[in-house]
């Protein structure tokens, strides 16, 4: 009876032990996902930072990009096409069609610094102020206009109208 009980209380040390091992294992899978791979979509541009020599290097490639967290920083941006536009009480008074241009990475992360595009929201900010500025972002080497769509374009004229009524 003693050398049974023995026996099974050798197998839960076991399971024990094992189970402790899986457990360690995919909390470290986990941690290493989340602080050494950066996934890159196929329409974002992805870009590493050098924290020690301060470079900045294109990632060719879409996927996972795996860096060291300690050393490297991997940005990426947003390169669809969204409709910006200027609206005041709930009418939109000009809109363009705009995206960001890979050739001016260089100058957007000198302008605006290495993570100014890694939110969406805040990237369509900073195109909407170029696209809209005096020289409708024709200075701005990170900009491309692909549509401007003008005040009037689409608006009602008398004639339709009627037609409509």
């Amino acid at each position: 009876m003693i050398g049974r009980l023995w026996r099974w209380s050798r197998l839960g040390t076991i399971g024990i032990v094992i189970g402790t091992l899986l457990l360690c294992t995919l909390f470290s899978l986990l941690v290493w996902r989340a602080l050494w791979v950066t996934s890159v979509d196929n329409h974002e541009l992805g870009f590493v930072f050098d924290r020690y020599t301060g470079k900045i290097e294109k990632v060719e490639k879409f996927g996972w990009v795996v860096r060291t967290p300690f050393r490297y920083s991997v940005h990426t941006l947003d390169l669809r096409p969204y409709q910006i536009t200027i609206s005041a009480n709930e009418r939109v008074l000009n809109a363009k069609l705009v995206r960001f241009d890979p050739k001016g990475l260089a100058t957007f992360i000198e302008w605006h610094g290495r993570d100014a595009g890694d939110d969406v929201d805040n990237l369509k900010e900073i195109l909407r102020c170029y696209a809209f500025d005096m020289a409708d972002g024709k200075d701005c080497p990170f900009l491309k206009v692909i549509q401007e769509i003008a005040p009037n374009q689409g608006a009602l004229t008398t004639a339709s109208r009627l037609e409509v009524e």
